[in-house]
């Protein structure tokens, strides 16, 4: 069955619903939702390495974890759900940022939420091959290196590190 997704306007309220292929074929504005779990105890941050089965970037470090945000659901009840089914993490939530995202002249509208765990993670799903635990400086390098790295974990991880010093925790 067909993933169905609001449609939204730039001011976030819904304007229909479509389904996933439809959404990217005519560029409709949708949402989407990205975690990052930091360790609890060091100035780490979890990437996850995407499956090489991925239709998009596969094989690429993308956020902790992260996707569409299905019809009728909140951000917050997407955040947990791509929490579990990717990283099996149930952790409490809390959000961040929102933040808009173009590519290709296709609009996203993105909440970026922060987790902390330290363990726990399981990759039942198939979506996420591994993962790990990278210092805030040394994925920073990452990210500006660009090599295999999702377009929106670029843009979601350069505000993370410019604003490590105010997240809540």
């Amino acid at each position: 069955m067909a993933e169905l997704m609001d449609v939204v306007n730039d001011n976030d309220e819904n304007t229909g619903i479509a389904t996933q292929e439809e959404i990217y074929a005519k560029k409709l504005t949708h949402r989407i939702v990205h975690v990052f779990v930091l360790h609890p105890e060091t100035k780490a941050v979890y990437f996850q390495k995407r499956a090489e089965t991925k239709s998009f970037s596969p094989g690429y470090y993308c956020t902790s974890a992260g996707g569409h945000v299905k019809a009728g659901e909140s951000y917050a009840q997407a955040a947990a759900r791509e929490l579990h089914e990717e990283i099996g993490l149930d952790v409490p939530l809390k959000k961040v940022h929102s933040l808009v995202f173009v590519s290709d002249g296709h609009k996203r509208l993105i909440q970026l939420f922060v987790a902390y765990a330290a363990d726990g993670f399981d990759f039942k799903d198939g979506e996420v091959a591994s993962g790990e635990f990278i210092p805030f400086d040394k994925a920073y390098e990452l990210v500006k290196k660009g090599t295999k790295i999702h377009p929106q974990l670029d843009v979601c991880y350069r505000w993370l590190y410019e604003h490590k010093n105010s997240l809540p925790g």
